[in-house]
Formats: structure tokens, sequence, C-alpha cells
């Protein structure tokens, strides 16, 4: 058995990422796919193999991305779609899209996405470019990097710091605007 005082930062890390590791397979109650080498005492330099370890399951505590179901459509950022797109669910827009868009729930427009419609939904989110008519029966959300042009009809409207909206701006719903008038 050989000791050094300074131990290789190699070594150290491999032995913090290892006891990390056990802890989190603890804590979660997960099984790794291999058996872990047992810790490296402190003061003893081992040459450990190479070995990569991977949970069975994502870790809870890191967060995912909303899963899809069966009632979410979603454009992709490689697709260009022209006319009427009508949804009984939610829809999630990366790509380009013309004319008029009906959701029974939300509409999202992803950042880098381009539309230029009508679009009518229970809540509508913006990240990218939107020119045309939202009318959103919930919520109308701007996000930083949204830009909305023309007219907007919603109840609720949050538009964030660095947002763009230019156009006709009308709060409440549609049903309430044909009731006064």
């Amino acid at each position: 058995m050989f000791r050094r005082d300074p131990r290789d930062p190699l070594e150290r890390q491999l032995s913090q990422l290892r006891h990390q590791l056990e802890q989190t397979a603890l804590e979660e109650d997960l099984t790794p796919d291999e058996e872990l080498p047992p810790p490296v005492p402190s003061d003893v330099a081992v040459a450990t193999p190479r070995t990569t370890w991977q949970p069975s399951e994502t870790p809870s505590r890191v967060p995912t991305p909303a899963p899809t179901d069966r009632l979410t459509s979603i454009v992709a950022a490689n697709a260009r779609w022209e006319g009427t797109l009508q949804t009984e669910g939610s829809l999630v827009i990366h790509g380009q899209v013309q004319g008029t868009i009906r959701a029974t729930h939300d509409v999202t427009i992803a950042e880098g996405a381009a539309v230029e419609a009508e679009i009518v939904a229970h809540d509508v989110a913006v990240h990218g470019t939107v020119r045309g008519r939202i009318e959103a029966r919930g919520r109308l959300e701007i996000h930083p990097t949204g830009q909305v042009v023309g007219e907007v009809q919603a109840p609720s409207l949050v538009v964030h710091e660095g947002a763009r909206l230019s156009g006709k701006l009308k709060m409440g719903s549609s049903d309430a605007g044909e009731a006064q008038g």
C-alpha cells in the first residue's frame, strides 16, 4: 500500500463523485446498473477502473420538461403550416404557421417560431414572433423573447420585461364585449 500526503485531484474528485452517487441512490431508493467499488479511504491512493454509472431513472430533483400527452400537437422547428390548424387539446409551435389556429386549451409559440395568423385559444404563451390577431379566453403571456404585432383580446395579460407588444389591445372576454354592445 502506497500513501501520499497530497492526493491526486482526479482521485479526490472521483471519490467525491462516488460518495454523491451513493447518497443519491440511498435517498431515492435507486439501484445502480452495476455495483460501485467501495469508497477509497482519504489517505490511500488506489488506481480504479473508469466506469460510468447511470441511474435507472432520472433523479426527482432534476427538472424535466412537462410530458407531451396525447392531446398536445407540435409544429416542429423545420415545419411550415399554411391554412387552418384546429385541435381539441394544446398546441406548441416551433416552426412557421400562416392562417388560423384554434385550440381548446393552450397555444405556445416557442422562441424562434414565426406565426402570422388568427389565434383563438384558452391560454396563449408567446416566446417567438406573432403577427395577427390573438384571442385568449384565459390569459395571454408574452415572454422576454416574444413579439406580438396586431390585435390582442384577453381578460388577463402578462407582458414580461423585454417583450414587445404593438397594436390594438382589448382587455376582457369576447362574451363581455358582445353583451355590452
